[in-house]
């Protein structure tokens, strides 16, 4: 019995503990990004709602890309959970003029609309992570994103427990390219690409596709992490909003199957 107890208690320190809701009151549906290799590895096999996670580019020159890589898994979000009210996007005013602007109408071509999303411009970067939290307690938000410097520990734990209470996801995209101390429930490490060929334009430039790393996962099983070894090479379908495993074997073609022996898709050449 001890033992056990100590067991329930490491739990709940890691966060492994299953989250229960009222009685009546139905379950959220999962956050998921597709792909099962990652998905194990998650807590739950999902992304928690309730937290804080750090997406950063290997060079800072990737953050446009990166940014790619979270409205991809924006458009992930369950139905239910994107009536919750728009998408909350802060952006520091040097990565605005860094980077530029989020392009609103280029929305259009995903399944989201403009009017789903409310940039902010936050204009010292020191403000960031304050004005973030202050979102983040807006219950009637689908997700906060931030693109500045990652908030230190105090501020991302901040972040969480402000997280906690609304049920509102705050996803940092962190251009200072440092891995400092933080509370984020998953870390990730992103690059671009060369993607497969997009089959209605064949000649055009392929479809999106990244490098994935999950560098941690609190609460997360460890064990069935598929990127200890090397990282996850994913494209996205803009048509189906899935993530498709990028085949190692043949350059610019993609897996049908998420089995690490699937069949590969035919390209289209004889």
């Amino acid at each position: 019995m001890i033992l056990d107890d100590l067991k329930a208690r490491i739990a709940r320190i890691e966060g492994r503990t299953k989250r229960f809701t009222a009685a009546g009151e139905p379950q959220p549906a999962p956050w998921t990004l597709g792909l099962d290799h990652l998905d194990d590895a998650l807590p739950q096999h999902a992304l928690p709602y309730d937290a804080c996670h750090d997406f950063t580019p290997l060079i800072k020159t990737d953050v446009p890309q990166v940014a790619g890589f979270i409205f991809a898994l924006l458009q992930r979000l369950p139905e239910e959970h994107r009536r919750r009210g728009p998408i909350v996007w802060c952006q520091t005013a040097f990565n605005c003029r860094e980077y530029g602007r989020v392009y609103a109408p280029g929305l259009l071509g995903s399944s989201f609309s403009p009017d789903s999303f409310i940039f902010v411009s936050v204009p010292k970067e020191r403000d960031l992570a304050l004005v973030l939290e202050e979102c983040v307690r807006v219950p009637r938000l689908a997700a906060v994103v931030g693109e500045g410097p990652a908030p230190d520990f105090t501020a991302s734990r901040r972040l969480t427990l402000a997280a906690q209470e609304s049920h509102v996801p705050c996803l940092i995209l962190n251009t200072s390219n440092s891995l400092g101390a933080s509370a984020a429930a998953t870390r990730w490490r992103i690059a671009p690409i060369a993607g497969p060929p997009d089959r209605e334009d064949p000649e055009g430039p392929g479809l999106a596709a990244w490098s994935i790393t999950l560098a941690r996962a609190r609460g997360g099983n460890a064990a069935l992490n598929p990127t200890l070894a090397s990282p996850l090479k994913a494209a996205w379908n803009h048509e189906t909003h899935t993530f498709h495993l990028v085949s190692p074997f043949r350059p610019g073609t993609a897996l049908e199957s998420q089995t690490a022996y699937g069949q590969i898709q035919q390209s289209g050449q004889s």
